[in-house]
């Protein structure tokens, strides 16, 4: 996956700290979408800099798709799962319909605390890597 980014700063192992900007749901056609997706969010992240991009240059980051994959199937579907799971042993128990619609909601919530608490544990032993992969020539020039 590929992210505009900004160079702030270098680190002393010769990465760099980029400001990268996240993508809208509308890709930034906020005309067809109303306008309503709100300003760029951005975050700052150590990229490695094997290009060797200067503070100030504009540039793209890559990271691994698999692992951006990984982390929105667990966020997603891991709470679906809890939620299909509690509401079906409520049917196997012979539970009322509003006792397994309350199961399925206690599922779902659950699910996603156990979203939340692997999403941590991962974030911290394995955090996202980001490349610079290009250099923005022009907004390199401008500065």
């Amino acid at each position: 996956m590929t992210q505009t980014a900004v160079v702030e700063k270098l680190a002393r192992n010769g990465d760099a700290f980029v400001r990268v900007y996240q993508s809208s749901a509308c890709a930034h056609a906020c005309a067809e979408c109303s306008g309503v997706c709100g300003a760029k969010r951005s975050i700052t992240v150590q990229a490695k800099n094997p290009l060797r991009a200067r503070p100030g240059s504009q540039v793209t980051v890559e990271t691994a798709t698999a692992g951006v994959v990984k982390a929105a199937a667990l966020v997603y579907l891991l709470p679906l799962a809890f939620l299909l799971a509690a509401c079906i042993l409520g049917s196997v128990l012979g539970a009322s319909e509003t006792a397994q619609a309350l199961a399925g909601l206690g599922g779902l919530l659950a699910g996603c605390a156990a979203a939340a608490a692997i999403n941590r544990f991962i974030r911290r032993d394995r955090p996202l890597e980001y490349t610079i992969v290009q250099i923005d020539e022009e907004e390199e020039a401008a500065i």
